[in-house]
């Protein structure tokens, strides 16, 4: 195996690799630093809760007053899955955040990093103690100005009284955000608060292997620009550092504070400067731990495993005790042999998610994240104008064309799925991927459908690679004549420099010379000219909000989704790789076939070396394909079309056009 035929390889192998690496960003905690630990505060807030609603034509949300913050958001322009046999109704519309229950500590349980209250959407604090009331645990008291503005009040310990404005334009996928601190006594006059707003880690997760959400982020000011764009990705085990409420911490200007998922932002940025620091936690995931216990069981299975346990859970709480088999069952109005088995099984699995060497843990689901901004509050005289901050919640798709209106988040999708690695660096990846999605979205103009729009997209980039690879074929097909006549007298050296193989060398490379055979080195320009295409389209299509539940034909509903022909109800296996096959995708193994045939309608070079390289690239397909098994269809509609259209030109347009080998002398030895 000459020299070429290892570099090639090796290229292969580390575009293998760093594809793979692009998949899996770096889940370390940047600016990671030790920060004091204040316990929050878990008492009831007096008074009963209210909930109110805020709503415009493309979000509506729900608040609660304990706490002045949000309880969940939904887009109404999307849907939590494909709908297909009805008209999407108000339970369709996808939940694009919802606050995460707290995690309170058992009664005189030690304060505790572990220990939080549940996290509301625009949750607000005072950082240092200061203010004498915990913001987010007391009642405020509410008013509805208009349809469109919410005003929550708190009054304070210290004399600080705040009010919290919340206003929604219609057309618009942000809240307005503007905090007004009032003193009331001269207690903290002419100081400085330092207050934190955060995004309340309630963001949709997509349940995804190549891409890793959620995260949180920020954008690290530097001139009136986003410099740098940070990240921080929850493990699930609890960060080294061992404090769940200071996973990460940055002390930079930052533009803006984002908990990100795969489609979908929550943002918060400040209108009037930028914030001065920001710290994201870790958060427990039950929804993660629920479908771990129920896992391998069909939807209504899991269905009456929930009511059993719930039910119980409820009646636990009333009766003080845990309910006999017989008490459940008259509750649930199920036979009691059935409600035995269940609770008999139910238990069996939490244990199994929650015993580590015979201990109860909690188990690797520390999979969510919240991220709060740190910005100040200077506290004038009683009387004076209050102090006040404005910030813009962005709760919406992550699309450039809607970002661009936002300043600094419009760096959002370019920073975190076309830039966040060397390799999409070293592929321009940051140029490429914007310039196909602006294709895609021209094609798709133009036919109505994603898939038709990506197999446009192939005919064209390979309609403007067609003359460079003609020009690469006539080289070939020169190299292969010259090679046919200098074979006998290769053939020649080899046999009386058998035994010296130095020797030989040197005298392949003088005939080589003599009769100036060259091997093309622009024989795989066209291959490597794609892959930045291929690369792109790779990054583009697993974090592109417009190609989410668009389908092509047949049973190909999303193209931002595997094919999943049939769907089974668990993974196949609980071991790698099988433990992430949930579904037969036949569109990667279609993928495989055609790309083989494609490498099999090629010219066989007479060159061995140049036959032993084309037949060890035959596996490469198969390694694509067992790596790309669950990516998007998108892409394998890309490579299948762009396969088809090798073959098409091997069989058809060679025939009509052929390459024809140059004349040349006959070589003699």
């Amino acid at each position: 195996m000459n020299f070429r035929t290892l570099l090639t390889l090796g290229l292969w192998a580390i575009i293998a690799w760093l594809l793979f690496r692009a998949c899996s960003p770096d889940q370390g905690n940047p600016n990671e630093v030790n920060t004091d630990f204040r316990p929050e505060v878990f008492t009831s807030a007096e008074g009963r809760a209210q909930t109110v609603v805020l709503e415009n034509d493309l979000l509506y949300s729900e608040w609660t007053t304990e706490g002045a913050g949000c309880l969940e958001i939904r887009l109404k322009g999307f849907t939590t899955s494909k709908v297909t046999d009805h008209e999407p109704t108000e339970s369709d519309q996808l939940v694009v955040f919802r606050a995460q229950r707290g995690m309170p500590p058992a009664e005189d349980a030690p304060d505790s990093p572990l220990y939080y209250r549940k996290r509301l959407g625009l949750r607000m604090v005072e950082a240092e103690g200061r203010l004498g009331t915990s913001l987010d645990a007391v009642n405020w008291e509410f008013a509805r100005v208009d349809g469109s503005t919410l005003q929550f009040r708190a009054n304070t310990e210290s004399g600080i009284s705040f009010l919290k404005q919340v206003s929604l334009p219609q057309g618009v996928y942000h809240f307005d955000v503007e905090v007004f601190a009032d003193a009331e006594t001269d207690q903290l006059t002419g100081q400085d608060l330092s207050m934190r707003l955060g995004t309340g880690g309630g963001m949709v997760r997509e349940p995804d292997s190549f891409y890793p959400n959620p995260y949180a982020a920020v954008g690290i000011m530097q001139s009136g620009v986003v410099d740098d764009f940070e990240q921080y990705f929850p493990k699930g085990d609890l960060p080294s550092n061992q404090r769940r409420d200071a996973a990460a911490r940055w002390r930079a200007d930052l533009g803006f504070v984002v908990e990100g998922s795969k489609y979908f932002l929550s943002a918060l940025r400040p209108l009037d400067g930028n914030f001065r620091g920001a710290v994201a936690e870790a958060l427990y995931d039950d929804t993660a731990r629920e479908a771990d216990i129920l896992y391998g069981l069909d939807e209504g299975r899991q269905e009456r495993y929930r009511l059993v346990g719930s039910t119980e859970l409820a009646m636990t709480g009333e009766l003080g005790r845990r309910p006999e088999v017989v008490e459940l069952a008259e509750k649930l109005g199920l036979a009691t042999t059935e409600v035995q088995n269940i609770r008999a099984d139910l238990n069996g699995r939490v244990q199994a998610v929650s015993l580590r060497n015979g201990r109860w843990y909690q188990g690797p689901y520390w999979k969510r994240t919240s991220i709060a901004g740190d910005f100040l509050m200077h506290i004038s005289r009683p009387g004076d104008p209050a102090a006040r901050a404005s910030f813009q919640w962005y709760v919406g798709p992550k699309v450039n064309r809607i970002l661009k209106d936002y300043g600094a988040l419009a760096s959002i999708p370019d920073a975190a799925d076309y830039g966040s690695s060397f390799f999409y660096k070293m592929f321009l990846t940051s140029w490429v991927a914007p310039g196909i999605m602006a294709l895609l979205d021209f094609f798709y103009g133009m036919a109505g459908n994603w898939g038709v729009a990506i197999i446009l997209l192939t005919v064209l980039v390979r309609g403007a690679l067609m003359p460079l690879n003609r020009r690469s074929q006539l080289k070939m097909a020169e190299y292969q004549v010259k090679m046919q006549k200098v074979k006998p007298l290769l053939d020649k050296i080899n046999k009386r420099c058998k035994d010296d193989p130095r020797k030989k060398q040197e005298e392949t490379m003088k005939l080589y010379k003599q009769h100036q055979v060259t091997p093309p080195l622009g024989g795989c320009l066209p291959i490597f000219l794609q892959m930045p295409i291929f690369i792109g389209l790779f990054a583009a299509l697993r974090s592109a909000t417009d190609l989410r539940h668009q389908p092509f034909a047949g049973w190909i509903d999303d193209l931002s989704r595997p094919d999943a022909l049939i769907e089974f109800s668990a993974p196949l296996a609980g071991f790698f790789p099988l433990n992430a096959v949930t579904s037969f995708n036949l569109l990667p193994i279609i993928m495989v076939i055609v790309w083989i045939a494609h490498q099999k309608s090629m010219p066989k070079p007479a060159d061995p070396n140049a036959a032993q390289m084309q037949k060890i690239m035959t596996f490469m397909p198969i390694l694509f394909g067992v790596m790309l098994y669950n990516y998007a269809a998108g892409l394998s509609l890309y490579m299948i079309t762009s396969s088809l259209i090798g073959i098409f030109e091997a069989k058809v347009i060679k025939k009509k056009w052929p390459v024809g080998p140059p004349s040349s002398e006959a070589v003699t030895g």
